[in-house]
């Protein structure tokens, strides 16, 4: 498969981030990716060439701290730090790829951190995809008296991330890619639990304020998300929605047998209508 191109960029605190894009001679639309939690650019090894043979391009950010980006590993100290990573991101796909129509993806956790992107009202894009996303997992899942322990987390001290890359795929191929991945993140520190509560309080409080086409990608079952719960949520933030279910029990459709078909879907929720009738 074909590498990604990578460009670094520089954060507001000097941290320097890679940008990986895999890009088409003529993209008929360009694809920002937001990893999740464990994930990093490195994971869309198939997604990103795939993408770029249907007219695509793909540019996806390391969230610091993870992947090839600098940082502490698994730290993200502040949510402004996060969002900003990610806007500064958007901003170079843009300058990269000036007349493709842009698409923002968030999987996983991406899809958490795409939420707060749209509603801090700073976000320009022509559409967004949610995939498997953690939206309002921890509401779900602890109750105020936790939820305020974690807001009030601070430093490196560090937890594991107690997902099973068994919950990712069943595909003996990618649970070996996984199991010897040295950049999927295991741990992150108290900070980022912190951060990722503050994140999901900022999107409880508002709407999003980008009204565009808005598209939902689900497993049949998900393992690590509670998809009742994202749903609910997704339809509080920007109402209407388009949603395909696509035929796995497994969270990561990438690594699914279903990835071909998610693929052709990606590329027609990135590309508009007018673009595709030319």
């Amino acid at each position: 498969m074909e590498r990604a191109a990578i460009k670094w960029i520089r954060a507001v605190d000097g941290t320097e981030l890679a940008l990986h894009c895999w890009a088409p001679a003529k993209p008929r639309a360009a694809l920002f990716y937001i990893h999740g939690i464990q994930s990093h650019a490195g994971w869309l090894f198939e997604t990103g060439p795939q993408l770029a043979a249907r007219d695509v391009a793909v540019v996806a950010l390391d969230r610091r701290g993870s992947g090839r980006s600098g940082g502490e590993r698994g730290h993200v100290a502040t949510l402004e730090l996060l969002l900003s990573d990610y806007l500064m991101g958007i901003k170079a796909a843009r300058e990269v790829m000036p007349d493709a129509p842009l698409a923002v993806l968030g999987q996983s956790l991406g899809g958490s951190i795409l939420a707060g992107l749209c509603t801090s009202g700073r976000l320009r894009a022509e559409a967004l995809i949610f995939c498997a996303p953690a939206l309002g997992q921890q509401r779900a899942r602890h109750d105020p008296d936790k939820l305020g322990r974690f807001r009030a987390c601070r430093g490196l001290s560090r937890s594991a991330v107690t997902l099973k890359d068994e919950d990712y795929t069943e595909e003996e191929v990618y649970l070996r890619f996984m199991l010897a991945d040295a950049l999927m993140l295991r741990e992150v520190t108290d900070s980022t639990r912190s951060t990722l509560v503050h994140l999901e309080d900022a999107y409880a409080e508002t709407a999003a304020t980008l009204r565009v086409p808005t598209f939902l990608a689900a497993p049949e079952r998900d393992p690590i998300i509670d998809l009742a719960v994202a749903r609910r949520w997704l339809g509080r933030l920007v109402g209407p929605y388009r949603e395909t279910v696509f035929a796995t029990t497994h969270h990561y459709i990438e690594f699914s047998r279903q990835q071909e078909s998610y693929w052709d879907w990606l590329a027609a929720c990135a590309i508009p209508v007018e673009e595709l009738q030319r």
